[in-house]
């Protein structure tokens, strides 16, 4: 195995295990679905349908699915928004509540994580890891999803002729 096999391969250990250490503080990360939601209201309560769709990244049906699990659960509750065919979402005390021990705790983890480095190595290691995101997505590699249009398409593709 070459020297850079090697770093790779303990880089996605790295991964790993962080993403491990995150998952240990709910079932679902900041990233996507209702830990998504649940952060961005904790920064902005009362956002709009057209707001979330677009600070998530999801599309207008994903979101309606991550509205009504997290309203099912008691975080957040719906109200009407001015504006045809759109609805404002906010937290409940619940859901503040929720929010707010996900984030301490997703800090909690981070420094954790992190705490065997001195301050000059974590700046080190933004820096090197900045320099690889940039190297790797100018070789074309963005790690988006390829959400419903490609899903969509690719559906369409087998009922050709």
């Amino acid at each position: 195995m070459t020297e850079a096999m090697k770093t790779l391969a303990q880089l996605k250990k790295a991964s790993k295990l962080t993403r491990l250490a995150f998952h240990k503080n709910g079932p679902k990360s900041f990233k996507r679905g209702q830990g998504a939601l649940l952060k961005f209201l904790l920064e902005d309560d009362s956002a709009t349908q057209r707001e979330l769709v677009k600070k998530l990244g999801v599309d207008r049906r994903e979101l309606k699915g991550i509205v009504k699990k997290a309203e099912r659960n008691g975080y957040i509750t719906i109200e009407e928004a001015e504006g045809e065919r759109t609805y404002a979402v906010k937290l409940t005390d619940e859901g503040k509540k929720i929010a707010k021990k996900r984030v301490a705790a997703n800090e909690e983890t981070a420094e954790d994580i992190l705490g065997c480095l001195s301050d000059e190595e974590v700046a080190q290691l933004n820096t090197i890891t900045e320099k690889l995101v940039v190297s790797i997505k100018e070789k074309g590699v963005n790690g988006k999803k390829k959400g419903r249009k490609a899903h969509h398409c690719h559906g369409h593709r087998h009922h050709r002729r």
